[in-house]
């Protein structure tokens, strides 16, 4: 049984171990256990029932671990991204104003699109289109916003609508909140202590609730109300509310470029890679990113993309699918918790929001090899997410000055996947005024 094991998932040939496997799952497993707290917290916010989201962030992260191991034999941890939720909760539930119900429906119909762009084998042309550069402003741009909605959360921004129009109180409750998670993170992160987010945040609602920042709420529950959120969903919302479009196209963009981001950057100087670069059944874990989020839909939780803490499993020694299939058996004991998430309110969770945003931040050294029109667009994009609270504008803004720089520069048709993405975002930004 064990050399079947061995053999299928090229445990040794990868250099690995069956122990160091579930140790190095284990190890990311405790990395990324905050989800299972932040994400029903940030998508109550949206009017989404904290029991429910919870069960299906439990058991839609579980089963595509288990895919993701089983079938792409990546050691690769899936969960609904922070990105996605904050997008959906406070953009287009809260700035757009769709209910949950058409919230997921963009979430089910980006998962579609994503899985036709993988299995059309188009994905690669696509990613090629967009300049290298682009993707790491990309990444900034979405780390902006998620701090961002970490200060709107704790009241250091004021805002009029979608607009910030001030400076808050820097001696609440709510601020100290943030600085509490945001310092106690990037200290037991200095130690290396692998579930530093999980701690801040238990340790930040600790302090709300001493504070008295929690409001009265019934408990979530073990019960029938778990399943409420199952097929709630409103895929009719493409058809009778087109405005719903633009949504559709965001959460597809970051979901896609960003999976391809992280697979990238997890793999690079491991023997996960092959030795030209590329990465093994690449269209299996795609295929598996994809599935997920239209799956995930339907249970009700929003898009589920691969996480960034998959790298501390990895780091660990993890190889192979084994270390994800670990992962998602442990994330399944997270069921547990759910009559303990009315104590958690979600400025608890502004210290994980701003420390995770500033990860997704490129490095230095990246910023270094930027021209001035790389430099130029990393400078846009950031300041259009802060005034308008979007990141479709900063994405049409930001892929439509490379475009015309193409133009200008070369003197030739656009790429025609670049102009395609311009299209279509310019689209989805036009019927939100329509």
């Amino acid at each position: 049984m064990l050399e079947k094991i061995n053999q299928y998932f090229e445990v040794e040939k990868l250099g690995s171990s069956l122990r160091i496997e579930i140790l190095a799952g284990l190890s990311t497993f405790l990395s990324l256990a905050y989800i299972v707290v932040v994400n029903p917290a940030i998508l109550a916010e949206a009017g989404m029932d904290k029991s429910f989201v919870l069960f299906a962030t439990v058991i839609t992260s579980a089963v595509a671990m288990f895919v993701m191991g089983a079938w792409a034999r990546h050691p690769f941890a899936l969960a609904p991204g922070l990105e996605m939720n904050a997008y959906v909760a406070f953009v287009v539930v809260g700035a757009m104003g769709f209910n949950w119900q058409q919230a997921l429906g963009a979430v089910f119909w980006s998962g579609v699109l994503f899985i036709v762009v993988t299995l059309l084998n188009v994905r690669t042309k696509i990613i090629q289109s967009i300049p290298d550069k682009m993707k790491f402003t990309l990444s900034l741009s979405v780390g902006v916003f998620l701090i961002l909605i970490g200060l709107k959360l704790s009241e250091l921004l004021t805002f009029d609508g979608i607009y910030v129009n001030g400076i808050g109180d820097f001696t609440s409750h709510k601020a100290i909140a943030l600085y509490l998670g945001v310092g106690l993170i990037l200290i037991l992160q200095k130690v290396k202590f692998r579930a530093a987010v999980l701690v801040s945040i238990i340790l930040a609602a600790i302090y709300c609730n001493y504070m008295g920042l929690v409001e009265e709420q019934k408990a979530a529950e073990l019960s029938s109300a778990m399943f409420s959120g199952i097929f709630k969903l409103d895929i009719s919302v493409l058809w009778t509310n087109p405005k719903i479009i633009i949504a559709i196209i965001v959460l597809f963009l970051v979901d896609f470029y960003g999976s391809i981001a992280k697979f990238i950057g997890l793999t690079i100087n491991t023997s996960i890679a092959s030795d030209d670069g590329t990465i093994p059944r690449m269209k299996e874990a795609l295929s598996v990113d994809g599935i997920a989020t239209l799956g995930g839909s339907c249970l009700g939780t929003t898009s589920v993309t691969t996480y960034v803490e998959s790298a501390v499993g990895i780091g660990a020694g993890g190889r192979t699918g084994i270390t994800a299939i670990v992962c998602g058996m442990l994330m399944l004991s997270c069921l547990i918790i759910t009559p303990f998430l009315k104590f958690i309110p979600v400025v608890a969770t502004t210290g994980a929001l701003v420390v995770v945003g500033i990860q997704l931040c490129p490095r230095l050294e990246i910023l270094k090899k930027y021209n001035k029109l790389d430099i130029a667009v990393s400078v846009i994009m950031p300041i259009l997410v802060v005034f308008t609270f979007s990141l479709e504008k900063a994405m049409l803004a930001g892929f439509g000055i490379y475009l015309i720089a193409e133009v200008v520069k070369e003197r030739k048709f656009p790429n025609p996947y670049l102009l395609g993405s311009v299209v279509l975002l310019a689209i989805g930004v036009v019927l939100q005024y329509v």
